[in-house]
C-alpha cells in the first residue's frame, strides 16, 4: 500500500489520488468509502457513487421475472450505466481541488476506461449469504415487498454478480474482507491504508 501511494505522491503531486472501490452488491463499499473519507481528514476527499450514472429504468437491459410475469430493468450489468457520460465525468474528477477521489460501485473495476484512471484499485469481498441478508434488510426500509426483493436477487443480481462483478477482483491491488467476522482485520487494513495516504 505504501509503495503504491508513495509512487503516486512522488510522481503526480498536482492531482488527487484516485481510488476505485468495487465489490458485490451490499458488500460494504459505500460504508467503507464514507469511513475512509472521515478518517482521511483533514485531507479533502470526494466520494462518487457509480449509481449516479444509472440509465433510466426504461433504457436499461431487461430480465424476465417469473414472479411478475413480465420484463424488469436489470441494475447490475455494464449496459445499465450511461457509460460515456460516466467515463467523461470520472476523467474530470482528476481536475477537482481535492486530495483524494473515491469512486465506488459494483462495476467500477469492470471498465478499462475507469481502471486506467485509478492509482489504487480495491475490491470489497463478502460472502453471498451475508450480502443477500444485508440487501433484504436495506431494501425493506424503502420497499415493503419481501417477495420482489428476494426474487430480484435470485433472478437477476445473483447471476449478474458471477458474470460481471466477481471477475473484477483480479484487477484489485488490494482485497478487503467485508464480512461481519472480518471486522478486526478490515479495521487494521483500512487504518494502515489511511495512514499511508496521509503520510504520502
Amino acid at each position: 500500500m505504501e509503495k503504491i501511494v508513495g509512487r503516486w505522491r512522488q510522481q503526480e503531486r498536482q492531482r488527487p489520488l484516485y481510488i476505485g472501490m468495487g465489490g458485490g452488491s451490499a458488500s460494504g463499499k459505500s460504508t467503507l468509502a464514507a469511513q475512509m473519507a472521515e478518517r482521511l481528514a483533514p485531507l479533502r476527499v470526494e466520494v462518487v457513487g457509480q449509481d449516479r450514472f444509472f440509465k433510466k429504468p426504461q433504457d436499461m437491459p431487461q430480465y424476465y421475472s417469473q414472479l411478475n410475469d413480465d420484463y424488469r430493468p436489470a441494475y447490475n450489468e455494464p449496459d445499465s450505466y450511461r457509460q460515456q457520460e460516466m467515463f467523461a465525468t470520472c476523467r474530470e474528477l482528476k481536475d477537482l481541488d481535492v486530495d483524494v477521489v473515491i469512486l465506488e460501485g459494483i462495476l467500477v473495476l469492470h471498465f478499462a476506461e475507469l481502471r486506467a484512471l485509478m492509482d489504487l484499485k480495491i475490491y470489497i469481498k463478502a460472502d453471498a449469504d451475508e450480502r443477500i441478508i444485508r440487501r433484504i434488510r436495506r431494501n425493506l426500509k424503502s420497499l415493503d415487498d419481501y417477495d420482489n426483493i428476494t426474487q430480484y436477487y435470485l433472478e437477476s443480481v445473483r447471476w449478474q454478480h458471477e458474470q460481471f462483478n466477481a471477475p473484477t477482483e483480479e484487477y484489485a491491488d488490494l482485497v478487503i474482507a467485508g464480512g461481519m467476522a472480518d471486522t478486526v482485520a478490515r479495521e487494521a487494513m483500512v487504518e494502515a491504508l489511511c495512514a499511508a495516504i496521509k503520510k504520502a
